[in-house]
């Protein structure tokens, strides 16, 4: 700092001694050269989790100042802003996050009350075309339960319509988490690459939007994600396909693989908590439906995810007799690592638990046929 100072009183001086000797021109101006600094100037960005700020950095680069308000290894569905967040936010020149209610409503509501407006405020996931998610679409988790309750309460009048109110209202307000529950469509859009690539298209417009003078840079960086991308997809192809489609079944913790299921044929059987977000429990009549699904589907593993508690899972592990595969990340990137390591660690742990036997499921039909033929 001391030399700063003294190299300004001395540039000051010189100017004086300029500006006084006769051999200088009268109406000559005298230039001081701007600092790189004052010319161009950063862009504060704000992602909320590491996947997007895997994302943004990819395109962003050197360009910007990125701040990740989660750190890694964090579970989204549940972390808790801190006073500091709120700093960084109030920073920020722009701020993306996931959006279709995956980020805690505690946390979105901090983004909201911080933002100027919607136009420094961008939502990822309604941009990438998401899937609907639907609890029925698997195979474990039936209604009949359910339908069964609402016919014996249909029954009877009054007293019992105000306690099944009541409980539905309790159903909610537990599904909510404290404020927060995903809506109709999934937000773990990050397994499927070509999803990525519209995720990265919207994050350049937006950078070029908000600092154009680095347009050509954001546009070449997008170029060559996409790239990446689409060998990683082509990868990712290459490995699911030396599964035989029919042993592509999976059994899982939360609702958190069914972009995977769509692009790449996998089978979700069922979850263990039948919804989208893992802060979510699970009850008594639930764990029974996911038993009988992994003895009728003679399931040989549960895929166990790291950011979620394993009690449900352990439980189930025994009372069926099936292991647990861990070390599954579905949510979140670990220290250090890219979404490109993540995905492909994820999908090569996944792959290398599933039967590549071709005959598997034809010699379980044989036995199906030969148990149907005793009776």
């Amino acid at each position: 700092m001391k030399l700063k100072y003294i190299l300004r009183i001395a540039l000051f001086t010189l100017s004086i001694f300029l500006v006084s000797c006769g051999n200088v021109e009268e109406d000559a101006p005298i230039e001081i050269e701007e600092t790189s600094s004052e010319v161009t100037e950063k862009i504060n960005v704000v992602a909320t989790t590491p996947m997007l700020g895997d994302f943004i950095d990819e395109i962003g680069g050197d360009n910007i100042n990125l701040v990740v308000l989660m750190p890694p290894e964090a579970d989204p569905h549940i972390y808790d802003p801190s006073p500091q967040d709120a700093g960084k936010i109030s920073d920020a020149d722009l701020i993306f996050y996931v959006g279709l209610k995956y980020e805690p409503a505690a946390l979105i509501k901090l983004l909201e009350n911080s933002s100027s407006g919607d136009e420094f405020l961008v939502e990822i996931g309604p941009n990438i075309d998401p899937i609907e998610f639907k609890e029925d679409d698997h195979e474990g988790h039936d209604d009949h339960d359910e339908h069964d309750e609402k016919k014996d309460h249909d029954e009877h009048e009054g007293h019992d319509d105000h306690d099944e109110h009541d409980e539905e209202k309790d159903h909610d307000e537990h599904k909510g988490h404290e404020g927060h529950d995903h809506g109709a469509y999934d937000p773990h859009f990050w397994f499927d690459p070509s999803r990525v690539v519209m995720a990265a298209e919207l994050i350049k417009d937006k950078l070029i939007e908000f600092d154009s003078s680095n347009k050509s840079e954001y546009e070449s960086s997008l170029n060559a994600y996409i790239s990446k991308l689409n060998n990683l997809d082509k990868s990712i192809s290459e490995l699911i396909e030396t599964v035989p489609s029919k042993n592509r079944k999976l059994i899982t913790t939360h609702e958190s693989l069914g972009y995977l299921e769509n692009k790449y044929g996998m089978k979700i059987l069922t979850t263990i908590v039948p919804s989208l977000s893992s802060a979510n429990e699970i009850t008594p009549s639930q764990l029974v439906d996911v038993i009988e699904l992994i003895n009728d589907n003679k399931i040989k593993v549960i895929f166990v995810e790291s950011e979620v508690p394993s009690v449900y899972s352990e439980t189930i592990s025994e009372e069926a007799n099936i292991d647990l595969v861990t070390g599954l990340w579905v949510e979140t990137l670990k220290e250090n690592q890219s979404y490109s390591d993540f995905l492909m660690s994820n999908v090569e742990l996944i792959v290398g638990n599933l039967d590549h036997n071709d005959d598997h499921d034809h010699d379980e039909h044989d036995e199906q046929e030969d148990h149907e033929g005793e009776k």
